[in-house]
This record gives structure tokens, C-alpha cells and sequence, in this order.
């Protein structure tokens, strides 16, 4: 069987370190061999293996990538969405059964 590991829990400096290498070095996907270099500088600040910073790039990666779909889907044009519901006269309704809301649209 795997023996139970703990996980690992960077510190503020490794952090700092790692992001400076993504945001400022433009490093992305670290080879190997940028893996073990990595590794031994962020040793000197605590415990670090060759797989954390390798998932630690993957995992940035990844939801900058998340962040940017979400604010692109944010940005778009919006005229899909359903109306505003309004409880009007004991009826909910939406904003496209108002009359002005008719009378000032093109159908």
C-alpha cells in the first residue's frame, strides 16, 4: 500500500519565488531539469519536492486560464439572458410582458 503523505503547504516566500518565475520569467511549463533547479532554490525557504512545483505551475496554470473564460464569458454580449423577473399585481412577470418594455423595442 502508499503510505499516507502530508500535503504540502507552501511558504509565503516559496509562493513569491513561484510567482515571480511564472509572472516575470514567463515560465510556464518548467522542464525537468527547471523542475530540480526550482526545487533546490525554494528548499532553502522549507520543505518542497520536484512534483509540487510541478504541479504548481500546472494547477496556475490552469486557472488563469479559468479566470480569463470566465471574465471573456462575463464580457459578452449579454442579450441571451432570460429577463429580470418583477412581482407585479400579485403576478410574477417578466420585464418583456411590460407594456413600455414593448412599446419602446423592436420586435
Amino acid at each position: 500500500c502508499r503510505q499516507s503523505s502530508t500535503r504540502w503547504t507552501p511558504t509565503t516566500d516559496q509562493i513569491r519565488i513561484l510567482k515571480d518565475l511564472y509572472y516575470n520569467n514567463g515560465v510556464r511549463s518548467p522542464t525537468a531539469e527547471q523542475i530540480q533547479r526550482i526545487s533546490a532554490k525554494l528548499r532553502q525557504y522549507g520543505k518542497i519536492e520536484g512534483k509540487n512545483v510541478f504541479y504548481w505551475f500546472q494547477n496556475h496554470k490552469a486557472r488563469e486560464r479559468q479566470k480569463k473564460r470566465l471574465i471573456a464569458a462575463a464580457t459578452t454580449d449579454n442579450t441571451n439572458l432570460p429577463m429580470p423577473m418583477q412581482f407585479q399585481r400579485g403576478v410574477w412577470r417578466s420585464s418583456a410582458d411590460d407594456p413600455i418594455h414593448h412599446k419602446y423595442t423592436n420586435p
